[in-house]
């Protein structure tokens, strides 16, 4: 029996109509951020953020999966091993980035979000010139959202911007000094074969 669509259709569809890939307006975005602080939902606020930010967190997710495994299969029973497995945990063992954004929540980024949110009150956050972002000042800052660059992703919040992005580098350098020290150990535990 042959189907109506092809597989890839059929996936192109889930991917679009089922996925939310954020919000069609700044708006729309400034009331998802509102829900999810209301509701003090990790899962609604992880919709609520703006496309780079998400891939931040997917970006830390998979270097400390990576560094994780890197970690078990080189380095030495030991203090170092300890901390190194400790450190890169959280994303080893999160499912995905979503999980991860969930399990490094900190009650202050609860409270900042918020605290803009309350600043803002009802106001629309007013579009910039570029098109790009838009923002709502308030005497606690300025609550800000990013169009993604993909035309298909939409707004988000990007409030929780800096922290993912300053995970994001560190991730990625522990990544690289992991790939660089992996040879290292191996030469070290041939050398103590012997």
């Amino acid at each position: 029996m042959r189907l109506p669509f092809s597989p890839i259709a059929i996936a192109l569809l889930a991917m679009t109509g089922c996925y939310d890939r954020g919000a069609r307006t700044p708006a729309e975005a400034h009331a998802r951020l509102q829900a999810a602080l209301a509701a003090h939902d990790s899962s609604m606020l992880w919709r609520s953020l703006d496309q780079d930010t998400q891939w931040s967190w997917m970006t830390i997710q998979r270097a400390w999966r990576e560094a994780y495994d890197i970690t078990q299969s080189v380095v030495p029973e030991g203090q170092e091993r300890r901390h190194l497995l400790a450190r890169f945990e959280p994303g080893a063992t999160s499912e995905n980035a979503e999980t991860l954004f969930a399990k490094m929540l900190t009650p202050g980024d609860w409270a900042a979000s918020q605290a803009l949110v309350t600043a803002a009150g009802t106001r629309p956050p007013e579009i910039s010139s570029t098109g790009e972002s838009a923002e709502i000042t308030t005497p606690a800052g300025s609550l800000v959202f990013h169009k993604a660059h993909n035309q298909h992703w939409g707004w988000g919040f990007s409030g929780l911007a800096s922290r993912a992005d300053r995970l994001k580098r560190n991730a990625s350098a522990d990544l690289e000094r992991m790939r660089r020290d992996a040879a290292d150990y191996e030469r070290a535990a041939a050398r103590g074969s012997r």
